[in-house]
Protein backbone atom coordinates (compact mmCIF):
# COMPACT_ATOMS: atom_id res chain seq x y z
CA UNK A 1 0.00 0.00 0.00
CA UNK A 2 2.73 2.55 0.80
CA UNK A 3 4.46 1.66 -2.46
CA UNK A 4 1.24 2.38 -4.38
CA UNK A 5 0.89 5.81 -2.70
CA UNK A 6 4.53 6.65 -3.52
CA UNK A 7 3.99 5.78 -7.19
CA UNK A 8 0.83 7.89 -7.26
CA UNK A 9 2.69 10.85 -5.74
CA UNK A 10 5.42 10.59 -8.35
CA UNK A 11 2.90 10.43 -11.15
CA UNK A 12 1.05 13.44 -9.73
CA UNK A 13 4.31 15.40 -9.54
CA UNK A 14 5.04 14.73 -13.21
CA UNK A 15 1.57 15.93 -14.19
CA UNK A 16 1.97 19.11 -12.12
CA UNK A 17 5.33 19.77 -13.72
CA UNK A 18 3.89 19.39 -17.24
CA UNK A 19 1.01 21.72 -16.37
CA UNK A 20 3.44 24.32 -15.10
CA UNK A 21 5.46 24.15 -18.32
CA UNK A 22 2.29 24.42 -20.40
CA UNK A 23 1.24 27.46 -18.41
CA UNK A 24 4.63 29.09 -19.05
CA UNK A 25 4.31 28.50 -22.81
CA UNK A 26 0.79 29.95 -22.87
CA UNK A 27 2.01 33.02 -21.00
CA UNK A 28 4.84 33.49 -23.50
CA UNK A 29 2.44 33.18 -26.44
CA UNK A 30 0.07 35.66 -24.81
CA UNK A 31 2.91 38.17 -24.33
CA UNK A 32 3.88 37.86 -28.00
CA UNK A 33 0.30 38.34 -29.17
CA UNK A 34 -0.12 41.41 -26.99
CA UNK A 35 3.23 42.78 -28.15
CA UNK A 36 2.19 42.31 -31.80
CA UNK A 37 -1.10 44.05 -31.14
CA UNK A 38 0.68 47.00 -29.60
CA UNK A 39 3.07 47.15 -32.55
CA UNK A 40 0.18 47.08 -35.04
CA UNK A 41 -1.57 49.78 -33.07
CA UNK A 42 1.58 51.91 -33.12
CA UNK A 43 2.04 51.44 -36.89
CA UNK A 44 -1.61 52.33 -37.49
CA UNK A 45 -1.13 55.54 -35.50
CA UNK A 46 1.91 56.41 -37.61
CA UNK A 47 -0.03 55.79 -40.84
CA UNK A 48 -2.94 57.90 -39.58
CA UNK A 49 -0.51 60.74 -38.92
CA UNK A 50 0.59 60.66 -42.57
CA UNK A 51 4.10 59.32 -42.14
CA UNK A 52 3.62 55.99 -43.87
CA UNK A 53 5.94 55.50 -46.83
CA UNK A 54 4.52 52.20 -48.00
CA UNK A 55 7.17 50.21 -46.20
CA UNK A 56 7.29 48.84 -42.69
CA UNK A 57 9.91 50.71 -40.68
CA UNK A 58 11.22 49.06 -37.57
CA UNK A 59 13.47 50.77 -35.09
CA UNK A 60 15.86 48.62 -33.15
CA UNK A 61 16.97 50.58 -30.12
CA UNK A 62 19.69 48.07 -29.42
CA UNK A 63 21.18 48.56 -32.89
CA UNK A 64 21.11 52.36 -32.53
CA UNK A 65 22.76 52.18 -29.16
CA UNK A 66 25.36 49.77 -30.50
CA UNK A 67 26.17 52.07 -33.45
CA UNK A 68 26.54 55.08 -31.19
CA UNK A 69 28.80 53.21 -28.82
CA UNK A 70 30.87 51.53 -31.51
CA UNK A 71 31.14 54.23 -34.19
CA UNK A 72 30.21 57.58 -32.69
CA UNK A 73 32.21 57.27 -29.50
CA UNK A 74 35.20 55.87 -31.37
CA UNK A 75 35.29 59.00 -33.57
CA UNK A 76 35.07 61.27 -30.56
CA UNK A 77 37.58 59.15 -28.71
CA UNK A 78 40.23 59.31 -31.43
CA UNK A 79 39.88 63.10 -31.65
CA UNK A 80 40.20 63.45 -27.88
CA UNK A 81 43.20 61.11 -27.88
CA UNK A 82 45.01 63.10 -30.59
CA UNK A 83 44.40 66.39 -28.83
CA UNK A 84 45.50 64.88 -25.55
CA UNK A 85 48.79 63.62 -27.00
CA UNK A 86 49.32 66.99 -28.72
CA UNK A 87 48.87 68.91 -25.48
CA UNK A 88 51.12 66.41 -23.71
CA UNK A 89 53.88 67.07 -26.26
CA UNK A 90 53.50 70.83 -25.78
CA UNK A 91 53.70 70.44 -22.02
CA UNK A 92 56.79 68.23 -22.24
CA UNK A 93 58.39 70.69 -24.67
CA UNK A 94 58.04 73.50 -22.17
CA UNK A 95 59.36 71.40 -19.33
CA UNK A 96 62.04 69.26 -20.97
CA UNK A 97 62.65 70.64 -24.48
CA UNK A 98 61.77 69.83 -28.07
CA UNK A 99 63.95 66.74 -28.42
CA UNK A 100 62.34 64.84 -25.56
CA UNK A 101 58.89 66.05 -26.68
CA UNK A 102 59.43 64.58 -30.15
CA UNK A 103 60.74 61.36 -28.63
CA UNK A 104 57.58 61.01 -26.51
CA UNK A 105 55.50 61.78 -29.60
CA UNK A 106 57.02 58.93 -31.58
CA UNK A 107 56.56 56.62 -28.57
CA UNK A 108 52.87 57.60 -28.57
CA UNK A 109 52.66 56.82 -32.30
CA UNK A 110 54.08 53.37 -31.66
CA UNK A 111 51.67 52.84 -28.78
CA UNK A 112 48.58 53.81 -30.77
CA UNK A 113 49.68 51.62 -33.68
CA UNK A 114 50.29 48.65 -31.34
CA UNK A 115 46.87 49.11 -29.79
CA UNK A 116 45.23 49.19 -33.24
CA UNK A 117 46.95 45.91 -34.15
CA UNK A 118 45.90 44.32 -30.87
CA UNK A 119 42.21 45.28 -31.38
CA UNK A 120 42.14 44.35 -35.07
CA UNK A 121 40.31 41.03 -34.62
CA UNK A 122 38.07 41.83 -31.67
CA UNK A 123 37.09 45.47 -32.38
CA UNK A 124 37.56 46.06 -36.07
CA UNK A 125 36.11 49.58 -36.31
CA UNK A 126 37.94 50.87 -33.26
CA UNK A 127 41.17 49.42 -34.66
CA UNK A 128 40.46 51.19 -37.97
CA UNK A 129 39.98 54.51 -36.18
CA UNK A 130 43.17 54.02 -34.22
CA UNK A 131 44.95 53.30 -37.50
CA UNK A 132 43.76 56.66 -38.85
CA UNK A 133 44.87 58.25 -35.60
CA UNK A 134 48.32 56.70 -36.02
CA UNK A 135 48.82 58.38 -39.40
CA UNK A 136 47.55 61.75 -38.18
CA UNK A 137 49.69 61.58 -35.07
CA UNK A 138 52.76 60.56 -37.07
CA UNK A 139 52.23 63.56 -39.37
CA UNK A 140 51.78 65.89 -36.38
CA UNK A 141 54.88 64.67 -34.56
CA UNK A 142 57.01 64.89 -37.73
CA UNK A 143 55.65 68.33 -38.55
CA UNK A 144 56.71 69.61 -35.13
CA UNK A 145 60.31 68.69 -35.83
CA UNK A 146 60.50 72.09 -37.52
CA UNK A 147 57.13 73.88 -37.61
CA UNK A 148 55.56 75.46 -34.52
CA UNK A 149 58.46 74.31 -32.40
CA UNK A 150 61.20 76.31 -30.71
CA UNK A 151 63.96 75.32 -30.77
CA UNK A 152 63.55 73.18 -33.88
CA UNK A 153 64.65 69.56 -33.63
CA UNK A 154 65.66 69.62 -37.32
CA UNK A 155 66.58 73.19 -38.37
CA UNK A 156 66.15 72.49 -42.09
CA UNK A 157 62.62 73.04 -43.43
CA UNK A 158 63.23 71.14 -46.68
CA UNK A 159 64.33 68.04 -44.77
CA UNK A 160 61.20 68.07 -42.61
CA UNK A 161 58.98 68.64 -45.67
CA UNK A 162 60.63 65.65 -47.30
CA UNK A 163 59.89 63.54 -44.19
CA UNK A 164 56.27 64.73 -44.22
CA UNK A 165 55.92 63.64 -47.85
CA UNK A 166 57.30 60.21 -46.91
CA UNK A 167 54.71 59.98 -44.10
CA UNK A 168 51.92 60.98 -46.49
CA UNK A 169 53.17 58.55 -49.13
CA UNK A 170 53.08 55.75 -46.58
CA UNK A 171 49.52 56.71 -45.66
CA UNK A 172 48.49 56.63 -49.33
CA UNK A 173 50.08 53.20 -49.63
CA UNK A 174 48.12 52.00 -46.59
CA UNK A 175 44.89 53.47 -47.98
CA UNK A 176 45.29 51.43 -51.17
CA UNK A 177 45.99 48.27 -49.17
CA UNK A 178 42.97 48.81 -46.94
CA UNK A 179 40.82 50.06 -49.88
CA UNK A 180 39.98 53.08 -47.71
CA UNK A 181 38.79 56.20 -49.52
CA UNK A 182 38.61 58.03 -46.19
CA UNK A 183 42.25 57.36 -45.44
CA UNK A 184 43.19 58.54 -48.95
CA UNK A 185 41.15 61.74 -48.50
CA UNK A 186 42.98 62.45 -45.26
CA UNK A 187 46.31 61.93 -47.06
CA UNK A 188 45.36 64.48 -49.73
CA UNK A 189 44.30 66.89 -47.00
CA UNK A 190 47.68 66.46 -45.31
CA UNK A 191 49.39 67.39 -48.60
CA UNK A 192 47.34 70.58 -48.60
CA UNK A 193 48.28 71.21 -44.96
CA UNK A 194 51.95 70.77 -45.85
CA UNK A 195 51.57 73.33 -48.62
CA UNK A 196 50.25 75.82 -46.07
CA UNK A 197 53.12 75.11 -43.66
CA UNK A 198 55.74 75.59 -46.39
CA UNK A 199 54.65 79.24 -46.60
CA UNK A 200 56.58 80.08 -49.78
CA UNK A 201 55.00 80.38 -53.21
CA UNK A 202 57.15 77.94 -55.13
CA UNK A 203 56.91 75.33 -52.40
CA UNK A 204 53.23 75.77 -51.45
CA UNK A 205 51.70 75.93 -54.92
CA UNK A 206 53.62 72.92 -56.31
CA UNK A 207 52.25 71.01 -53.29
CA UNK A 208 48.75 71.91 -54.45
CA UNK A 209 49.58 70.56 -57.90
CA UNK A 210 50.83 67.33 -56.29
CA UNK A 211 47.57 67.09 -54.32
CA UNK A 212 45.51 67.56 -57.49
CA UNK A 213 47.51 64.93 -59.38
CA UNK A 214 47.28 62.49 -56.45
CA UNK A 215 43.53 62.95 -56.16
CA UNK A 216 43.01 62.38 -59.88
CA UNK A 217 45.19 59.26 -59.81
CA UNK A 218 43.14 57.83 -56.94
CA UNK A 219 39.98 58.45 -58.95
CA UNK A 220 41.46 56.93 -62.09
CA UNK A 221 42.88 53.89 -60.32
CA UNK A 222 40.21 53.13 -57.72
CA UNK A 223 37.17 55.17 -58.72
CA UNK A 224 37.20 57.17 -55.46
CA UNK A 225 35.14 60.10 -56.65
CA UNK A 226 34.17 61.53 -53.26
CA UNK A 227 37.75 62.31 -52.35
CA UNK A 228 38.21 63.92 -55.76
CA UNK A 229 35.25 66.28 -55.33
CA UNK A 230 36.61 67.14 -51.88
CA UNK A 231 40.09 67.69 -53.34
CA UNK A 232 38.84 69.97 -56.12
CA UNK A 233 37.22 72.28 -53.60
CA UNK A 234 40.10 72.07 -51.12
CA UNK A 235 42.84 72.75 -53.69
CA UNK A 236 41.17 75.90 -55.00
CA UNK A 237 40.38 77.12 -51.48
CA UNK A 238 44.04 76.60 -50.59
CA UNK A 239 45.03 78.75 -53.57
CA UNK A 240 42.63 81.44 -52.35
CA UNK A 241 44.32 81.19 -48.96
CA UNK A 242 47.66 81.85 -50.68
CA UNK A 243 46.18 84.85 -52.52
CA UNK A 244 45.07 86.20 -49.13
CA UNK A 245 48.65 86.05 -47.89
CA UNK A 246 48.41 82.77 -45.94
CA UNK A 247 46.99 84.18 -42.67
CA UNK A 248 47.19 80.67 -41.14
CA UNK A 249 50.93 81.24 -40.70
CA UNK A 250 50.39 84.61 -39.06
CA UNK A 251 50.68 86.89 -42.11
CA UNK A 252 48.30 89.82 -42.61
CA UNK A 253 45.46 89.31 -45.07
CA UNK A 254 46.34 90.70 -48.48
CA UNK A 255 50.06 90.29 -47.97
CA UNK A 256 50.74 89.02 -51.50
CA UNK A 257 51.92 91.95 -53.62
CA UNK A 258 53.17 90.16 -56.78
CA UNK A 259 51.79 87.47 -59.06
CA UNK A 260 54.80 85.16 -58.64
CA UNK A 261 53.63 83.19 -61.70
CA UNK A 262 50.78 81.68 -59.66
CA UNK A 263 48.61 81.39 -62.80
CA UNK A 264 50.87 78.58 -64.00
CA UNK A 265 49.91 76.54 -60.95
CA UNK A 266 46.23 77.55 -61.18
CA UNK A 267 46.03 76.35 -64.78
CA UNK A 268 47.78 73.12 -63.80
CA UNK A 269 45.01 72.30 -61.27
CA UNK A 270 42.36 73.11 -63.84
CA UNK A 271 43.94 70.90 -66.49
CA UNK A 272 44.47 67.97 -64.10
CA UNK A 273 40.88 67.98 -62.85
CA UNK A 274 39.62 68.48 -66.42
CA UNK A 275 40.91 65.01 -67.27
CA UNK A 276 38.03 63.48 -65.29
CA UNK A 277 35.71 63.03 -68.34
CA UNK A 278 38.39 60.86 -69.97
CA UNK A 279 38.24 58.22 -67.22
CA UNK A 280 36.28 55.20 -68.35
CA UNK A 281 33.08 54.60 -66.44
CA UNK A 282 32.48 51.31 -64.69
CA UNK A 283 30.53 49.99 -61.71
CA UNK A 284 32.70 51.98 -59.27
CA UNK A 285 30.77 55.22 -59.81
CA UNK A 286 27.73 56.59 -61.60
CA UNK A 287 27.66 58.74 -64.72
CA UNK A 288 26.62 61.88 -62.81
CA UNK A 289 30.09 61.96 -61.24
CA UNK A 290 31.41 63.39 -64.50
CA UNK A 291 28.98 66.30 -64.59
CA UNK A 292 29.50 66.98 -60.87
CA UNK A 293 33.29 67.10 -61.17
CA UNK A 294 33.16 69.23 -64.34
CA UNK A 295 30.78 71.72 -62.72
CA UNK A 296 32.70 71.98 -59.45
CA UNK A 297 36.04 72.32 -61.24
CA UNK A 298 34.71 74.96 -63.64
CA UNK A 299 33.01 77.05 -60.96
CA UNK A 300 35.94 77.10 -58.54
CA UNK A 301 38.51 77.65 -61.30
CA UNK A 302 36.51 80.64 -62.53
CA UNK A 303 36.18 82.11 -59.01
CA UNK A 304 39.91 81.82 -58.29
CA UNK A 305 40.81 83.18 -61.74
CA UNK A 306 38.53 86.19 -61.24
CA UNK A 307 40.07 86.87 -57.84
CA UNK A 308 43.54 86.62 -59.38
CA UNK A 309 42.56 89.02 -62.15
CA UNK A 310 41.11 91.53 -59.68
CA UNK A 311 44.32 91.47 -57.65
CA UNK A 312 46.98 91.48 -60.35
CA UNK A 313 45.73 91.56 -63.95
CA UNK A 314 43.11 94.29 -64.28
CA UNK A 315 45.08 95.90 -67.13
CA UNK A 316 46.08 92.75 -69.00
CA UNK A 317 43.40 90.11 -68.48
CA UNK A 318 42.20 90.00 -72.09
CA UNK A 319 45.07 87.77 -73.15
CA UNK A 320 44.46 85.43 -70.20
CA UNK A 321 40.80 84.91 -71.09
CA UNK A 322 41.64 84.57 -74.77
CA UNK A 323 43.96 81.70 -73.84
CA UNK A 324 41.21 80.12 -71.72
CA UNK A 325 38.82 80.47 -74.68
CA UNK A 326 41.17 78.68 -77.08
CA UNK A 327 42.04 75.90 -74.62
CA UNK A 328 38.46 75.19 -73.52
CA UNK A 329 37.04 75.34 -77.03
CA UNK A 330 39.68 72.91 -78.31
CA UNK A 331 39.03 70.59 -75.37
CA UNK A 332 35.26 70.71 -75.93
CA UNK A 333 35.79 69.60 -79.54
CA UNK A 334 38.08 66.82 -78.34
CA UNK A 335 35.48 65.63 -75.79
CA UNK A 336 32.76 65.68 -78.44
CA UNK A 337 34.61 63.04 -80.45
CA UNK A 338 36.13 61.25 -77.43
CA UNK A 339 33.05 60.73 -75.25
CA UNK A 340 29.34 60.13 -75.80
CA UNK A 341 28.23 62.42 -72.95
CA UNK A 342 26.88 65.70 -74.31
CA UNK A 343 27.09 67.71 -71.08
CA UNK A 344 30.88 67.52 -70.65
CA UNK A 345 31.73 68.95 -74.06
CA UNK A 346 28.84 71.43 -73.88
CA UNK A 347 30.03 72.79 -70.53
CA UNK A 348 33.54 73.44 -71.80
CA UNK A 349 32.08 75.10 -74.90
CA UNK A 350 29.96 77.41 -72.75
CA UNK A 351 32.95 78.11 -70.51
CA UNK A 352 35.06 78.97 -73.55
CA UNK A 353 32.48 81.47 -74.83
CA UNK A 354 32.25 83.08 -71.39
CA UNK A 355 36.02 83.51 -71.51
CA UNK A 356 35.69 84.97 -75.01
CA UNK A 357 33.15 87.49 -73.69
CA UNK A 358 35.58 88.57 -70.98
CA UNK A 359 38.40 88.87 -73.53
CA UNK A 360 36.23 90.98 -75.87
CA UNK A 361 35.21 93.23 -73.01
CA UNK A 362 38.85 93.70 -72.06
CA UNK A 363 39.84 94.67 -75.60
CA UNK A 364 36.95 97.00 -76.54
CA UNK A 365 35.26 98.09 -73.33
CA UNK A 366 31.65 99.22 -73.12
CA UNK A 367 29.43 99.95 -74.95
CA UNK A 368 31.48 98.81 -77.96
CA UNK A 369 31.80 95.27 -76.60
CA UNK A 370 28.04 94.78 -76.97
CA UNK A 371 28.45 94.73 -80.75
CA UNK A 372 30.66 91.64 -80.65
CA UNK A 373 28.89 90.03 -77.71
CA UNK A 374 25.50 90.17 -79.44
CA UNK A 375 26.95 88.58 -82.58
CA UNK A 376 28.55 85.95 -80.36
CA UNK A 377 25.04 84.72 -79.55
CA UNK A 378 24.64 83.57 -83.15
CA UNK A 379 27.99 81.78 -82.98
CA UNK A 380 27.03 80.02 -79.76
CA UNK A 381 23.71 78.76 -81.14
CA UNK A 382 25.50 77.53 -84.26
CA UNK A 383 27.91 75.69 -81.99
CA UNK A 384 24.97 74.19 -80.12
CA UNK A 385 23.59 73.01 -83.45
CA UNK A 386 26.81 71.13 -84.10
CA UNK A 387 27.01 69.73 -80.56
CA UNK A 388 23.27 68.89 -80.48
CA UNK A 389 23.15 70.52 -77.05
CA UNK A 390 20.01 72.07 -75.64
CA UNK A 391 22.05 73.05 -72.59
CA UNK A 392 24.10 75.52 -74.66
CA UNK A 393 20.92 77.07 -76.08
CA UNK A 394 19.42 77.53 -72.62
CA UNK A 395 22.55 79.15 -71.19
CA UNK A 396 23.00 81.34 -74.27
CA UNK A 397 19.39 82.56 -74.03
CA UNK A 398 19.85 83.53 -70.39
CA UNK A 399 23.10 85.36 -71.15
CA UNK A 400 21.67 87.13 -74.22
CA UNK A 401 18.60 88.42 -72.39
CA UNK A 402 20.68 89.43 -69.38
CA UNK A 403 23.18 91.27 -71.58
CA UNK A 404 20.36 93.06 -73.40
CA UNK A 405 18.80 94.19 -70.11
CA UNK A 406 22.15 95.49 -68.85
CA UNK A 407 22.67 97.38 -72.10
CA UNK A 408 19.23 98.99 -71.95
CA UNK A 409 19.66 99.98 -68.30
CA UNK A 410 23.12 101.45 -68.93
CA UNK A 411 21.70 104.43 -70.83
CA UNK A 412 24.65 104.56 -73.26
CA UNK A 413 23.52 103.47 -76.71
CA UNK A 414 25.13 103.02 -80.13
CA UNK A 415 23.08 102.71 -83.31
CA UNK A 416 25.28 99.88 -84.59
CA UNK A 417 24.80 97.97 -81.34
CA UNK A 418 21.03 98.53 -81.41
CA UNK A 419 20.68 97.04 -84.88
CA UNK A 420 23.18 94.29 -84.09
CA UNK A 421 21.04 93.11 -81.18
CA UNK A 422 18.01 92.99 -83.49
CA UNK A 423 19.93 91.15 -86.22
CA UNK A 424 21.36 88.63 -83.70
CA UNK A 425 17.93 87.94 -82.24
CA UNK A 426 16.46 87.40 -85.73
CA UNK A 427 19.26 85.07 -86.89
CA UNK A 428 19.20 83.09 -83.65
CA UNK A 429 15.43 82.63 -83.88
CA UNK A 430 15.77 81.44 -87.47
CA UNK A 431 18.51 78.95 -86.55
CA UNK A 432 16.46 77.54 -83.69
CA UNK A 433 13.39 77.20 -85.90
CA UNK A 434 15.42 75.72 -88.75
CA UNK A 435 17.09 73.00 -86.69
CA UNK A 436 14.90 72.67 -83.60
CA UNK A 437 14.71 68.90 -83.97
CA UNK A 438 18.49 68.65 -84.16
CA UNK A 439 18.76 70.78 -81.05
CA UNK A 440 16.12 68.59 -79.35
CA UNK A 441 13.99 71.62 -78.47
CA UNK A 442 10.50 70.42 -77.72
CA UNK A 443 8.86 73.87 -77.27
CA UNK A 444 8.70 77.24 -79.01
CA UNK A 445 9.64 79.14 -75.86
CA UNK A 446 13.24 79.83 -76.83
CA UNK A 447 12.37 81.13 -80.27
CA UNK A 448 9.57 83.25 -78.82
CA UNK A 449 12.06 84.87 -76.44
CA UNK A 450 14.36 85.81 -79.30
CA UNK A 451 11.46 87.11 -81.41
CA UNK A 452 10.35 89.28 -78.51
CA UNK A 453 13.91 90.63 -78.26
CA UNK A 454 13.85 91.26 -82.02
CA UNK A 455 10.55 93.16 -81.78
CA UNK A 456 11.75 95.36 -78.94
CA UNK A 457 15.31 96.03 -80.15
CA UNK A 458 14.32 96.75 -83.77
CA UNK A 459 11.69 99.25 -82.68
CA UNK A 460 14.17 100.85 -80.27
CA UNK A 461 16.91 100.99 -82.93
CA UNK A 462 14.57 102.77 -85.37
CA UNK A 463 13.45 105.17 -82.65
CA UNK A 464 17.05 106.14 -81.88
CA UNK A 465 18.38 106.36 -85.44
CA UNK A 466 15.65 108.33 -87.30
CA UNK A 467 14.52 111.90 -86.63
CA UNK A 468 11.51 112.19 -84.34
CA UNK A 469 9.13 113.11 -87.15
CA UNK A 470 9.95 109.89 -88.98
CA UNK A 471 9.44 107.46 -86.09
CA UNK A 472 5.86 106.68 -87.10
CA UNK A 473 6.69 105.95 -90.77
CA UNK A 474 9.73 103.88 -89.80
CA UNK A 475 7.71 101.77 -87.37
CA UNK A 476 5.01 101.37 -90.02
CA UNK A 477 7.71 100.18 -92.41
CA UNK A 478 8.85 97.69 -89.76
CA UNK A 479 5.30 96.35 -89.56
CA UNK A 480 5.27 95.91 -93.33
CA UNK A 481 8.55 94.05 -93.12
CA UNK A 482 7.10 91.69 -90.49
CA UNK A 483 4.09 91.05 -92.76
CA UNK A 484 6.40 90.21 -95.65
CA UNK A 485 8.40 87.84 -93.41
CA UNK A 486 5.20 86.11 -92.32
CA UNK A 487 4.30 85.47 -95.95
CA UNK A 488 7.77 84.40 -97.09
CA UNK A 489 8.52 82.23 -94.06
CA UNK A 490 4.88 81.10 -93.66
CA UNK A 491 5.02 81.85 -89.95
CA UNK A 492 2.16 83.48 -88.11
CA UNK A 493 4.41 84.77 -85.31
CA UNK A 494 5.74 87.50 -87.60
CA UNK A 495 2.15 88.40 -88.51
CA UNK A 496 1.36 88.93 -84.83
CA UNK A 497 4.52 91.00 -84.51
CA UNK A 498 3.35 93.16 -87.42
CA UNK A 499 -0.08 93.67 -85.84
CA UNK A 500 1.54 94.58 -82.51
CA UNK A 501 3.87 97.04 -84.25
CA UNK A 502 0.92 98.72 -86.01
CA UNK A 503 -0.95 99.08 -82.72
CA UNK A 504 2.09 100.59 -80.99
CA UNK A 505 2.58 102.92 -83.95
CA UNK A 506 -1.01 104.09 -83.76
CA UNK A 507 -0.70 104.77 -80.01
CA UNK A 508 2.56 106.66 -80.54
CA UNK A 509 0.98 108.70 -83.35
CA UNK A 510 -1.92 109.88 -81.20
CA UNK A 511 -0.04 110.32 -77.93
CA UNK A 512 3.28 111.80 -79.09
CA UNK A 513 3.12 112.99 -82.68
CA UNK A 514 -0.08 115.01 -82.30
CA UNK A 515 1.57 117.15 -79.67
CA UNK A 516 4.98 117.74 -81.28
CA UNK A 517 4.86 117.04 -85.04
CA UNK A 518 4.38 119.76 -87.59
CA UNK A 519 1.16 119.75 -89.61
CA UNK A 520 2.76 118.60 -92.87
CA UNK A 521 4.57 115.63 -91.29
CA UNK A 522 1.42 114.86 -89.28
CA UNK A 523 -0.67 114.57 -92.44
CA UNK A 524 1.88 112.30 -94.11
CA UNK A 525 2.16 110.06 -91.05
CA UNK A 526 -1.61 109.71 -90.64
CA UNK A 527 -2.27 109.01 -94.29
CA UNK A 528 0.62 106.54 -94.57
CA UNK A 529 -0.47 104.62 -91.48
CA UNK A 530 -4.11 104.63 -92.63
CA UNK A 531 -3.18 103.19 -96.03
CA UNK A 532 -1.09 100.45 -94.42
CA UNK A 533 -3.83 99.55 -91.96
CA UNK A 534 -6.56 99.38 -94.64
CA UNK A 535 -4.36 97.55 -97.08
CA UNK A 536 -3.30 95.01 -94.49
CA UNK A 537 -6.86 94.47 -93.36
CA UNK A 538 -8.13 93.94 -96.93
CA UNK A 539 -5.30 91.60 -97.89
CA UNK A 540 -5.52 89.34 -94.87
CA UNK A 541 -9.33 89.29 -94.95
CA UNK A 542 -9.14 88.01 -98.51
CA UNK A 543 -6.29 85.67 -97.57
CA UNK A 544 -8.14 84.12 -94.63
CA UNK A 545 -11.37 83.71 -96.62
CA UNK A 546 -9.48 81.93 -99.35
CA UNK A 547 -7.85 79.68 -96.79
CA UNK A 548 -11.23 78.79 -95.23
CA UNK A 549 -12.71 78.04 -98.67
CA UNK A 550 -9.87 75.68 -99.49
CA UNK A 551 -10.27 73.95 -96.15
CA UNK A 552 -14.02 73.44 -96.66
CA UNK A 553 -13.51 72.04 -100.18
CA UNK A 554 -10.99 69.52 -98.89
Amino acid sequence: MPQTETADNQEFGKISEKLARLEERLSALEDKVLSGSRQQSLMKSIEDAGFSGGETVSVDETTIESNILEYGLSWIGIVVLLFGIGFLMMFIQKQMGSYFSSFIGYIAVAGVYTLSRYLKNSHEHLAYMLNIGTHLLLFFVTMRLYFFSSPQVIPFKEAVVFLLLIVIGFQLYRSTLLKSELLASIAVFLILATSVFCDTTHESLPMLTIAAATSFWLFYRYGWWRQMIFSIIAVYLSHILWLMGNPVMGHPIGGIQATQFNLIYLFSYGMIFSLTPLVKQDERFKANVYSSSVLVNGIFFFLVLMLDVLLFYMKSYSGIFAGVFIACLAYSIFLKFRTERVFDSAFYAIFSFLALSAAVYGYTGLPGAYFFLSLQSVLVVSWALWFRSQFIVVVNTILFVGMLLVYMISGTYLDTVNFTFALSAFLTARIINWQKMRLELKTENFRTIYLFCLFFTFAFALYKVVPSQYVTPSWTGAAILYFILSLVLKNRKYRWMAIAMLLITAVYLFVVDLAHMEVGYRVIAFLFLAVVLFGTSLYFTKFLRKKKTQASEE
